[in-house]
């Protein structure tokens, strides 16, 4: 259950909210009179952007903030606002990422960055560098994003603004907390809130207590994470952030709950589901529901946590909830399993595997994001330089024009230079071309190995529901299910991933057993993870292995490979075999 609860819980570091009001609709209206007053098309721009940017419209519905977003885009675009135009594609960028449009947020982010970069927009630059760098982490790319990140904190140091570095900081310490550094993670969120506080920023303030209670909330050191929260809640309350209030006590019951203090948990998670009610969201009422359910079954009231885990198991199928069915129906399924009430077990298992199932296909489907989104930003900043390569080639002709006595040299150079850069450019052609299949490699080893994961944990439960089974023909038919699942899972695997990883690889594995003969199979197995650049959580991710083993085990790699008293990269060492 505890694998469950860290999943779920915890949602404090983006908010977004899908509410309409009337005071949003009289808002609407305000502007459409406002902009009909209006007649310079600069003046209309500011005003729609401004309008976006006001508190109370943050957690506006995304659709209608790209549609406002759009609208400030074609003004600016038509009258020859550049910069308006760049701080509407910016707008819309951050729309289409909190809607989880990665391709539509990237194009948009890069294209500002572009012309940003172009026209020397410092403030401009460094908003679509976080952005970009917010869609890389968001897909789990920490390489990247941090380079991005990194690069747009230099950016606001350099305008010394204050409010951004404290935003960079903040986005920073996210990504070492999702590499579970939690030490760098608590330094950068403590930095950036120093800032925050420096200026007064409320919005900020609040963003980086709720990233520190996260950190201790995973540390299990809840008694202090409550204490961020509170704080965090009191600006919500100050702001009027109902989604932001409903949040934090929401998770603040969470913090009560694993302490034991089931009462006053309850208290808190009636007091957010009141909230949430009065929003109509529906995901957080889901939340709660969950919430609720797992507080009675850790405080051993079985049966009146199984009412809150089906109105949770509801409230997600009918919205399509999936890591809201995945822990209902898994809790569900247990419970039952325990009253030895095999028909409703077994009907909670199937709907687990089918959210499980749509879990997986997400995930799936965010790492081939990952590779196309990398495909197309890597293609067309090539394009771009490309560009700006004929710009220059055309100032170099009209240059050589001018000084006709330097004609002749002037060409061969230029021959000489085009030349050796299409060698380049053809090198680095193959390379991405290599780098392309090797992520496609990863992703259906990934696909591979999370099947027989899957396929393994529906052979386990056979085999509990086995024990549960009245009849010896049930109980046989079972246990031949079970056989049938589990024989050959492994084998198969191993002859999958040796096959695709050989097309791709050819020759590695014969070159490393030739020199380093006495490498194990699971050795070798490791070997060609490596090989593939993958990282220490991506290994253990997919093996199931404890990071610190993993770890073990390239120690024990590097011993074998004659490297562990030297500085040598062992990724860079296997990439050369």
């Amino acid at each position: 259950m505890q694998a469950w609860l860290r999943l779920l819980f915890y949602f404090l570091i983006t908010l977004c909210s899908s509410v309409g009001t009337a005071q949003e609709s009289r808002g609407f209206e305000d502007l459409n009179r406002d902009l009909r007053k209006l007649h310079k098309p600069e003046d209309k721009v500011d005003l729609i952007l401004n309008f976006l940017d006001r508190p109370e419209n943050h957690y506006m519905e995304d659709s209608v903030g790209i549609i406002l977003s759009k609208r400030a885009y074609d003004i600016a675009l038509q009258a020859g606002y550049t910069h308006g135009k760049v701080k509407a594609m910016l707008k819309s960028g951050n729309y289409y990422f909190r809607s989880s449009d990665f391709k539509n947020a990237m194009e948009q982010a890069q294209e500002a960055m572009i012309i940003a970069e172009d026209l020397d927009y410092s403030s401009e630059l460094a908003l679509a560098l976080g952005l970009i760098g917010s869609i890389f982490s968001e897909l789990g790319d920490y390489d990247n994003s941090s380079q991005y990140f990194f690069r747009g904190l230099k950016l606001y140091e350099n305008l010394e603004d204050k409010d951004g570095i404290a935003g960079a900081l903040g986005d920073i310490g996210m990504d070492f907390y999702n590499q579970q550094d939690n030490n760098k993670a608590l330094e950068y969120f403590n930095n950036a809130l120093v800032l925050a506080k420096e200026i007064n920023s409320l919005h900020e303030i609040k963003r980086q207590y709720n990233n520190i209670a996260v950190v201790y909330g995973d540390l299990e050191k809840y008694d202090t994470a409550i204490l961020f929260l509170r704080k965090a809640l009191d600006i919500n309350i100050k702001l009027g952030d109902k989604l932001g209030q409903g949040t934090n006590i929401m998770n603040i019951g969470y913090s009560q709950m694993n302490t034991g203090k089931y009462e006053e948990a309850l208290i808190s998670f009636q007091q957010s589901l009141d909230l949430f009610t009065g929003l109509n969201n529906r995901i957080h009422m889901a939340e709660c529901y969950l919430n609720f359910g797992f507080c009675y079954y850790t405080d051993n009231k079985i049966d009146e946590s199984i009412p809150y885990f089906k109105k949770a198991l509801h409230e997600g199928r009918n919205n399509n909830y999936y890591r809201i069915i995945a822990p209902a129906a898994n809790m569900l399924n247990q419970i039952y399993t325990s009253k030895s009430d095999t028909l409703n077990a077994y009907k909670f298992v199937m709907l687990e595997n089918m959210a499980n199932d749509s879990l997986f296909a997400i995930q799936k489907q965010k790492l081939l994001s990952k590779i196309e989104l990398q495909y197309n930003y890597e293609k067309k900043e090539f394009e771009r330089k490309k560009e700006q390569q004929r710009k220059n080639a055309f100032i170099l002709i009209i240059i050589l024009v001018l000084a006709a006595g330097l004609v002749i040299l002037g060409l061969i150079l230029s021959k000489h230079r085009l030349r050796s850069k299409l060698v380049l450019l053809e090198k680095e052609k193959i390379e991405s071309e290599l780098d392309i299949k090797n992520r496609e490699l990863t992703v259906n080893l990934i696909s591979l190995i999370k099947k027989n994961e899957m396929l393994s944990d529906v052979s386990r439960k056979l085999v509990q529901l086995e024990k549960s089974a009245k009849g010896e023909e049930a109980k046989e038919a079972i246990t031949l299910i079970s056989q049938e699942m589990r024989s050959g899972t492994e084998d198969k695997m191993l002859n999958e991933f040796s096959l695709r990883f050989q097309e791709v690889h050819a020759g590695f594995y014969e070159k490393l057993l030739k020199a380093f003969p006495d490498l194990t199979q699971n050795e070798l197995k490791m070997c060609a993870f490596l090989r593939l650049n993958m990282s220490t959580k991506d290994i253990s991710e997919i093996t199931g292995q404890q990071l610190s083993t993993i770890d073990q085990a390239r120690y024990r790699l590097r011993k074998k490979l004659g490297i562990a008293n030297s500085e040598t990269n062992l990724v860079s060492f296997l990439s050369q075999i």
